[in-house]
């Protein structure tokens, strides 16, 4: 049942027409995120506001294809390299809604019958590949807005790089900011990432190298570990004196996980040393739309960036001028 401020974007058909039945799509209740390809998105039904327009201001599938399309014209070749939808727990706005009306028509759990309204996109550029590295924008599309990231890639798991806060925009708030982004200005700063891309990748990757650099010990990362863990007790604290605001790198779950990856890789290592780039890699590999809420997979992202530069440093990757 859809919500009583949003409509269907298509009139459903009329009783009696005939349709080639699709088959059944994925099971959400079995599995709360699912793998889908676009055109399996493009036959979704959307919604629209109380105005007849895109809720969000532009639907999922077609912010997608617009991406792509921008990518050819600045001369890049780009596809859906990942392309999830999930369910969440909300039972006012729920991620995923099944309409009994249109299952009636193209069948039980069709394509056609269900809304996403929570999608995580990973757009591949390969112009910029190497053995290790591609370069992705990433999609967020969920009940609060729409979020976009730039920057790198890890090939082998798929681990979207941010170094930066410019590489970063969102239609519900410009992060650090109180100020929303239209779709307009979303689209627009993808036209300059675009346009800025051999630049941005060449400056990210020297800051991966940087990165790299930089030694790591057992008694350096206990303390690592502490001080991610203070940061989301401040984060998730009620107790005013000790509150802290904004997003944390890592939630409590994320940290342990992390901690074992990270211990796992000292013991490993003949040296009895990790690096910080080990570090963040081993944070984004923990960010994926399978195991934690969508909408903090890039600015959680962005807070491990911060946290590391901060402890060693390091300037923060500035807008390419």
């Amino acid at each position: 049942m859809t919500d009583t401020t949003t409509a269907l974007r298509e009139p459903l058909p009329l009783p009696g027409t005939n349709f080639t039945r699709q088959g059944a799509f994925f099971d959400f209740e079995t599995s709360k995120v699912q793998s889908l390809s676009l055109s399996q998105l493009e036959r979704t039904y959307k919604e629209n506001d109380i105005h007849g327009n895109p809720v969000m201001g532009i639907y999922h599938c077609d912010l997608i294809r617009t991406i792509i399309e921008k990518a050819a014209r600045h001369g890049y070749l780009a596809y859906v390299w990942d392309l999830f939808a999930a369910q969440n727990k909300e039972r006012t706005q729920p991620g995923v809604v099944i309409l009994p009306q249109v299952e009636e028509i193209y069948g039980r759990r069709a394509v056609e019958a269900h809304i996403l309204r929570r999608v995580f996109a990973n757009i591949r550029l390969i112009d910029f590949d190497t053995e290790k590295y591609t370069t992705s924008i990433s999609v967020a599309f969920h009940q609060r807005g729409i979020q976009v990231g730039f920057g790198n890639m890890v090939k082998i798991c798929h681990n979207q790089c941010m170094m930066g806060y410019d590489h970063y925009v969102a239609t519900y708030s410009r992060y650090g900011e109180d100020e929303a982004m239209d779709i307009p200005y979303i689209l627009q700063s993808i036209d300059k990432w675009l346009d800025e891309a051999p630049k941005r990748i060449t400056r990210e990757r020297e800051m991966i190298e940087r990165y790299m650099g930089i030694s790591i010990s057992a008694d350096e990362m206990r303390s690592i570990i502490g001080e991610l863990t203070e940061i989301r007790i401040r984060r998730d604290t009620r107790l005013a004196p000790i509150k802290r605001g904004g997003t944390y790198p890592l939630n409590q779950g994320q940290i342990c996980a992390l901690a074992e990856k990270m211990f796992l890789s000292i013991e490993v290592n003949g040296s009895g040393n990790t690096n910080a780039w080990e570090l963040y890699n081993a944070a984004t590999n923990i960010y994926k739309a399978d195991g934690m809420d969508l909408s903090q997979i890039l600015p959680q992202n962005l807070e491990m960036v911060a946290y590391i530069n901060n402890r060693y440093g390091i300037e923060p990757l500035r807008t390419v001028g």
